[in-house]
């Protein structure tokens, strides 16, 4: 009895949506700029991730793409623009098709952070990176880092949204008293080598 209420327990808390309902970062959208054109990188969450937008009409046409269109919001117009993104864990740089340039001008980067949830009995970690709402990937990759050494592949393509840190010592024996780890994702689209680039470093 006493063991499936601590397997009950543990799959609640795991269920548990990482800061369900959070509001997206605001973009706004200028004739020539994004603002800000770096937001603060946030921490994964279900529901929208950013929001860009322009409530008036423009004097210029604009739109938002991501490198290797991972999102984008459509055409160019000169009409209001409100487009949101359900982000995965990645980093993002886009800009505005009609400027053309991906390093200056109208363009601008997004990060996501993956996040964990410990369980309160067994100790266990459970690292998120993407829901079923996400909208920038359907295959991810992970990666990991103990203390300075060199970074390892903890997931190449996978389809998962979530794993265990640790669990049967995958893909290390996890020591957090005696080691810190790091852990970093990036989104891909399925059977399409198109990548964001590297999410900022979860730290355990």
């Amino acid at each position: 009895m006493r063991r499936s209420l601590i397997i009950s327990a543990t799959a609640v808390v795991l269920a548990l949506p990482a800061a369900a309902g959070a509001a997206p970062r605001e973009i706004d959208i200028g004739d020539n700029f994004f603002s800000p054109r770096k937001p603060t990188a946030r921490n994964f969450a279900n529901g929208p991730s950013f929001r860009w937008s322009r409530a008036g009409v423009s004097s210029g046409d604009h739109n938002i793409r991501q490198d290797d269109r991972l999102f984008r919001s459509g055409d160019l117009t000169r009409h209001p623009i409100n487009f949101a993104i359900n982000a995965s864990a990645g980093s993002y740089h886009y800009y505005c098709e009609l400027h053309g340039s991906r390093q200056g001008g109208m363009a601008g980067r997004v990060k996501v952070r993956p996040v964990a949830e410990t369980d309160s009995i067994s100790g266990e970690v459970e690292i998120l990176w993407a829901d079923s709402n996400t909208d920038t990937g359907s295959r991810f990759d992970v990666r990991y880092r103990v203390d300075q050494r060199k970074w390892k592949t903890w997931k190449n393509d996978t389809p998962s949204f979530q794993a265990a840190f640790g669990h049967n010592d995958n893909p290390v024996n996890y020591r957090p008293n005696r080691h810190t780890y790091k852990i970093k994702v990036r989104s891909e689209r399925r059977r399409v080598k198109k990548h964001s680039d590297w999410s900022p470093a979860l730290t355990l």
